[in-house]
């Protein structure tokens, strides 16, 4: 499908927010939609997809590994050490009780999910918010680093607001360090392999 960078990235958002409607869903029936539905938008952005694993590792500067390292464990530790705090369950609530996919039916779905599962959310929140958002501004004139900051930020933290407002609030700040690290390593693989990996801590 020839789609302009702009209409690929507006057609894979929409999508991404359509995706909500899996929450309305029972048991397995969410995870199935929630695969099918990164299947979809990972095919419509193959070429970039394609594209941003060559060079598959950033050949810069060692300061891109450290940058990625200190930011990930800098926001875990403030997610940690917040989780259960009644201010942030009060702050977490404050509009609407959030929702979350069920527990895994058993052990080998629970093991599928940690791997397929987590991949498919890792490869295709990375290649629409980082990759296909930079693409996209790229070519826009008059642009700056910081909107490309904010509005993609602000598109993948919105994204998770059906789990509550400080989870929408702690997915900002991993938007906002995963787009520093790939503006400054260029590599998608490697902010693929950070999501994938702080999301397995998180779910593990």
């Amino acid at each position: 499908m020839s789609l302009t960078p702009g209409a690929r990235l507006f057609l894979t958002v929409l999508l991404f927010y359509a995706g909500w409607v899996k929450f309305t869903f029972d048991g397995t029936d969410v995870y199935l939609a929630d695969y099918a539905q990164r299947l979809v938008i990972l095919a419509l952005g193959f070429q970039a997809l394609r594209a941003g694993f060559t060079p598959p590792w950033p050949r810069g500067p060692e300061r891109v590994w450290t940058l990625a390292a200190l930011g990930t464990l800098a926001i875990m530790m403030a997610d940690m050490f917040t989780q259960g705090l009644a201010w942030r369950e009060a702050f977490d609530n404050l509009l609407f009780a959030g929702v979350s996919f069920p527990d895994p039916p058993g052990p080998a779905w629970a093991r599928v999910d940690l791997t397929f599962g987590l991949l498919l959310v890792a490869a295709s929140e990375e290649l629409v918010f980082r990759k296909l958002w930079a693409d996209w501004w790229a070519g826009r004139r008059g642009r700056t680093d910081g909107m490309l900051y904010l509005g993609s930020t602000l598109a993948f933290a919105c994204l998770h607001l059906p789990q509550g407002l400080a989870d929408t609030a702690i997915a900002g700040l991993w938007g906002l360090l995963l787009m520093a690290v790939y503006r400054k390593s260029g590599s998608l693989p490697l902010v693929v392999m950070i999501h994938y990996l702080v999301d397995l801590w998180y779910f593990a």
